[in-house]
């Protein structure tokens, strides 16, 4: 038995670690009514990465969804008290898992519901333009060497459920789904890692880390010597490809899902030139999903290639689904239909059985049950991080649930409506099945 008490100084302490640097002065510390945002200043990522440490303490998944989200929106602040009740409660059995409260069709009973935006606030044509404009552009070159085995590339921009559908595909034992590669917009290791390293990108260089430490059953310190030894040397990131490849032996297929390639369109023309038969899929998601999951997660991470414009958050996020998905079907037409597969969100989380099967059927390897259980075997899926699972490279909020929620597929309806997307969003959109 697990008392409120003893979690109570365990959350505690695991937040006085997560603080430590921080420039916080409590009067008599942190305590039981101590609030995350009003007294620490706790943002987002901040919340993940206490969820991950508590979980990591107990070892044992306790689904923080149902305690931080309430009515389809999150909470606005928790005390220490809160957070250590439901953690004691998860813990002793007395509070199971919520099952999904279903999402009304009819989405007017929502009153803050947004169903219109001033014009000065619609995606155009012309806020497209100076979006595009703002991407910056890359010298993509090839180095001449022999195509790398095939691999299975996951297209969709941020936001979209790539990091569950790459936990999903993880699971297969004819797969090697490692968290985000960031490797195809750079010519070099050496020019990835100038590119990455700075203070709001870093975590994205650990992707090819993490990749190593599975591979080869390497310590951190090992990887990171490997991967800083191809940095120095400026070895080609279509030979680090290789390097990843040739442990798989053919047994396996490399799987890489990384959100920024479909940002541009040249990025994803060097995916044919670089590999033998890639396999592609297309993952979508209804524009709104994607909206608001981007609004609500409050990270305002701008992908690396994208330089500093003036949009704003909702804009932005809209902007950067319609480029990638207008990218991503623009490639597809020059790939043939056998290599390409197209498949919506909404069908996995709702359907995540014969979405899989068809993913599996499409690569050509069996259809496995513990693919459809994301939350188990989480070593082998690699949503650890290198040294935390609070530094991975993909969504982090996939750690606050603990099954997959098919209410994420139209969850957006409670918040907005579709007359405030753009025309050419909506027009894309429709042409996707939405």
């Amino acid at each position: 038995m697990h008392t409120v008490e003893n979690v109570e100084q365990r959350v505690i302490g695991v937040i006085s670690d997560l603080t430590e640097d921080w420039d916080v002065e409590l009067e008599g510390g942190i305590g039981p009514q101590t609030t995350m945002i009003g007294d620490i200043g706790f943002a987002s990522i901040d919340f993940i990465q206490l969820v991950v440490a508590i979980e990591g303490a107990y070892k044992t998944k306790l689904g923080f969804q149902d305690l931080l989200m309430k009515n389809g929106a999150y909470v606005e602040d928790l005390s220490v008290a809160q957070i250590a009740e439901f953690v004691a409660g998860r813990l002793n059995g007395s509070l199971p898992v919520a099952a999904p409260a279903p999402v009304a069709a009819n989405t007017a009973v929502v009153a803050t519901r947004l169903t219109s935006i001033p014009e000065s606030e619609r995606v155009t044509p012309e806020k497209l333009a100076k979006f595009r404009a703002s991407i910056a552009t890359r010298k993509l070159r090839d180095d001449g060497t022999p195509k790398n085995p095939p691999a299975l590339f996951v297209l969709s921009p941020p936001r979209s459920g790539s990091t569950l559908l790459r936990v999903i595909l993880a699971g297969s034992s004819k797969l090697f789904a490692p968290p985000e590669l960031h490797l195809l917009p750079y010519n070099t290791m050496g020019e990835r890692l100038k590119a990455l390293s700075g203070e709001h990108t870093e975590h994205l260089l650990d992707g090819t880390v993490r990749a190593l430490m599975q591979l080869h059953g390497w310590e951190p310190e090992a990887a990171r010597a490997f991967v800083s030894k191809c940095e120095a040397d400026d070895m080609s990131t279509k030979a680090f490809y290789n390097l990843l490849q040739q442990p798989l032996k053919g047994e396996k297929l490399l799987v890489d899902k990384t959100p920024s390639y479909v940002i541009d369109v040249d990025i994803l023309k060097r995916i044919e030139q670089d590999f033998d038969r890639p396999l592609y899929i297309h993952l979508t998601r209804h524009p709104l999903g994607m909206i608001r999951s981007y609004e609500e997660s409050k990270l305002q991470r701008l992908m690396p290639m994208v330089q500093e414009a003036s949009f704003g958050s909702r804009e932005l996020a809209e902007l950067t689904w319609l480029t990638a998905q207008q990218n991503t079907v623009a490639a597809g037409q020059h790939v043939p239909a056998d290599r390409w597969l197209q498949i919506q969100y909404e069908d996995i989380v709702c359907n995540p059985s014969a979405s899989i099967e068809k993913i599996c059927s499409f690569a050509g390897i069996p259809y496995e049950d513990a693919m459809i259980n994301p939350y188990q075997e989480m070593d082998q899926r690699m949503t650890d991080g290198v040294d935390n699972a609070s530094k991975m490279s993909g969504d982090l909020k996939f750690h606050l649930h603990n099954a997959i929620n098919p209410d994420a597929a139209v969850r957006w309806k409670q918040f907005y409506s579709e007359d405030i997307l753009g025309a050419q969003t909506r027009e894309v959109a429709a042409s996707l099945g939405y």
